[in-house]
């Protein structure tokens, strides 16, 4: 048994060095973040893996929580990104987008 673990975990890091290896790559906007877990050496145990993430994100209070799997080299397994934050309410409300206002006459 051990033998098929170690030979799994090359496998698995062989993947990883050629970007081929599965990731679940989840971004929240509270905390403004992107996250990365893996690596993974097939698409279905990422997809097996992932709701226990989900889980610990929603158990520290993570909002608006998205998630995909992809194959890449992620640089960093944690990376913060004000540009992933929501804006913030206004009285309970999201604001509106607003138009550029031109000048009449």
């Amino acid at each position: 048994m051990k033998f098929k673990d170690s030979f799994r975990e090359l496998f698995t890091s062989v993947l990883e060095r050629l970007g081929l290896a599965w990731w679940v790559k989840i971004r929240t906007t509270r905390p403004p973040c992107l996250y990365y877990f893996g690596p993974f050496a097939t698409r279905e145990e990422a997809l097996a893996a992932q709701p226990g993430y989900l889980e610990d994100l929603l158990a520290e209070q993570a909002e608006d929580i998205t998630w995909e799997l992809c194959q890449t080299r992620p640089q960093a397994l944690t990376v913060e990104d004000p540009e992933l934050q929501a804006p913030p309410s206004v009285n309970g409300q999201m604001p509106r987008s607003q138009e550029p206002q031109l000048p009449l006459g």
